[in-house]
């Protein structure tokens, strides 16, 4: 039929007749708009055409994420998932072909190494991945070390996350692991770690303490031939798991959620279809758990897995989490150990209760009785309960002090008043850190988008997130437009960035390019 019009429009130019849309359209059962578009040129929509992808809208934040050192793009995969759900990010086989299509993931070398199994039950390999530096929403970077033990059959795994590095963290993660598994397996296979292997005496032998621990808990010590990877290769290859966690860069808030996110990583390994088993390590697991070594008693175990300790400070203060507590002045120098319940962090020493503390998020508590002694000699005894007082409370209130109060409208008049605008939010570090980064010109190119819709905001919080994106995309050059974009694609107004009156004013500056915009959204929804 389309043919049929075309050259009848053909006739009636070549006879120099004016063709006539609406009689057209009628006639070949169409909109007189579409008859006009044939007439001046249009032609039809094309027999095939490249299918869009749903991970195209994804795209960016894929190859983002593909860039943090070491990941793995099953890593970005579960990552994916967690945020946006399954239905919009689909299996994995399906994101891997499009990260391969695409090009999204980096060029590694690889080089191969034999294969070898075991019995269930025979063999776990552990490594300690140390100094794993990751920053959360905020910017402010932890640095964490992951043990990692592996079951040689079933590739069931137990991660357990810690700050330092001590004997006492690996036999706590050592076992901790044996607790989740219900039973010993029968050796153990170490990576070359300090704390585990001499690797000064020649050949290298295991330390005495994990000597002992092996003893007390029924297992032999194999340490791991150097530059030999294959003989570790289970864990080496899981371990690619643990670089799941660097997909959370700046995703997650303090240290309990980090936690959190490693125990979710640990769940979610032990349940995928492991690629050289095909089959799920639990279910594998359900199997080998069968042909474990019983644990030792309990009282065996409760000897290595004491409370973690923690020094106290010349401030009589020890760091919990985020914040600082105090202790009697008199245990400056010395360990105490705590523990959490129902909000409140109990302090011991040598295995007696000396304080507690309502767990909070100021930077620094004090009691009033730890911080007299501490200023003992320090001030005349006369002034002690003024001072006291006027220093407690001004610490109590160290964080809504430093909160800076800025308006959309005052951000416009410096850059000074810029930052502190953006420092009051929630993402306000890691985009003054971004903005650290940029050269001169960039600087200016943010200073000025952002200028253009302050005026307009209206939800600040949703305004600041969108910024991430429109930083990295183009320094904010038209973040008033993104803006309205944003509005306009919003589901509901708790979503929206502008003011009504913003809205429209953006939208006035911005005509031809909307116009183009929704006509580009028309004719996806007519092609769809």
């Amino acid at each position: 039929m389309n043919n049929n019009l075309k050259g009848e429009l053909a006739v009636m130019d070549n006879l120099g007749i004016k063709p006539n849309y609406a009689a057209l359209g009628r006639k070949y059962g169409m909109d007189w708009r579409t008859v006009k578009k044939y007439h001046e040129g249009y032609e039809g929509k094309p027999s095939t055409r490249m299918k869009r992808s749903k991970l195209d809208d994804f795209k960016q934040e894929i190859a983002d994420k593909l860039m943090i050192r070491r990941i793995t793009v099953r890593g970005v995969y579960e990552f994916m998932v967690k945020k946006y759900g399954y239905e919009r990010i689909g299996s994995y086989p399906n994101f891997n072909k499009y990260v391969v299509k695409n090009k999204l993931k980096p060029k590694a070398d690889n080089s191969g190494h034999p294969r070898y199994e075991k019995e269930p039950g025979e063999q776990a390999q552990v490594d300690w991945k140390e100094d794993i530096s990751i920053a959360d929403k905020y910017g402010e970077i932890f640095v964490i070390n992951v043990l990692h033990m592996t079951l040689k059959y079933s590739r069931f795994s137990h991660l357990e996350m810690t700050i330092q590095k001590r004997f006492d963290d690996v036999s706590r993660g050592l076992i901790n692991g044996f607790i989740k598994f219900g039973g010993v397996p029968k050796e153990l296979l170490f990576d070359n770690m300090s704390t585990v292997a001499n690797i000064r005496a020649k050949p290298k032998q295991p330390t005495d303490s994990i000597s002992k621990l092996a003893k007390e808990f029924g297992f032999k010590v194999k340490l791991c031939g150097t530059r030999k990877p294959e003989t570790k290769g289970t864990v080496e290859a899981k371990n690619k798991v643990i670089d799941w966690i660097r997909a959370y860069e700046g995703e997650f808030e303090g240290l309990e959620e980090l936690t959190a996110i490693v125990d979710s990583v640990n769940k979610d390994m032990n349940i995928n279809i492991n690629q050289e088993t095909e089959m799920s390590p639990t279910a594998l697991f359900y199997k080998e758990k069968e042909y474990l070594q019983p644990l030792p008693a309990r009282d065996i175990i409760d000897t290595y897995l004491t409370p973690i300790k923690y020094k106290v400070s010349n401030e009589a203060l020890i760091r919990y989490g985020n914040s600082r507590y105090s202790v009697d002045p008199k245990l400056i120098g010395e360990e105490v150990t705590a523990d959490l319940l129902d909000n409140k962090l109990y302090i011991y020493y040598n295995g007696k209760l000396v304080t507690f503390h309502t767990l909070n998020k100021n930077p620094i508590n004090y009691h009033e009785n730890h911080y007299k002694s501490l200023m003992a000699g320090k001030v005349k005894q006369e002034d002690m309960e003024n001072i006291v007082a006027e220093n407690l409370e001004m610490m109590d209130t160290l964080l809504e002090k430093r909160k800076v109060n800025v308006s959309e409208v005052e951000a416009t008049k410096s850059a000074e008043a810029l930052i502190a605008y953006i420092n009051q939010s929630e993402y306000g570090n890691w985009i003054i850190g971004y903005f650290a980064h940029l050269s001169l010109d960039e600087r200016l190119t943010f200073i000025k988008g952002m200028n253009e819709v302050l005026p307009f905001v209206a939800n600040r919080e949703v305004f600041m997130s969108h910024i991430k994106y429109s930083m990295k995309e183009n320094r904010c050059r038209n973040l008033d437009f993104d803006c309205w974009v944003n509005d306009f694609m919003a589901m509901s107004e708790a979503d929206s960035i502008l003011t009504a009156e913003g809205y429209e004013a953006i939208k006035n500056k911005y005509s031809k390019e909307i116009e183009k915009l929704l006509e580009d959204l028309r004719l996806e929804h007519e092609r769809d």
